[in-house]
């Protein structure tokens, strides 16, 4: 294992920059469980004389965990207790790594009413 591979360990095992979750591919049970980090940027785009707040839900997998993460994959969000709080689609893949042991994933709440799962 690299240095690279064992910082970026450690920031994902870290209790204040990762969390748990349940990655279910393509939506299905059981879910594999994974740590995780949330980005959430903002950007404000200008349109003319307009200005627009844009809210986006990044996170951050490891590839030694999620080989092939994809969209359509469902993550259950875990608290400390392991409860599911909320659960998200992958609605687009953002960039690798340059050492490939990081993929980026853009995800959005998933309606109560919208969740087909077991």
């Amino acid at each position: 294992m690299t240095a690279f591979a064992l910082g970026v360990d450690a920031l994902f095992d870290d209790p204040n920059m990762g969390e748990d979750a349940l990655w279910r591919a393509g939506g299905a049970a059981p879910g594999l469980p994974v740590r995780l980090m949330r980005l959430s940027p903002e950007a404000i785009v200008g349109l003319g004389d307009s200005r627009f707040d844009l809210n986006a839900m990044l996170i951050s997998v490891r590839l030694s965990e999620v080989a092939e993460p994809a969209q359509g994959d469902q993550l259950d969000l875990l608290d400390e207790e392991g409860a599911i709080t909320q659960t998200v689609v992958v609605t687009g893949l953002a960039k690798i790594d340059v050492r490939r042991l990081v993929r980026t994933c853009e995800v959005s709440p998933l309606a109560p009413d919208d969740e087909g799962g077991p």
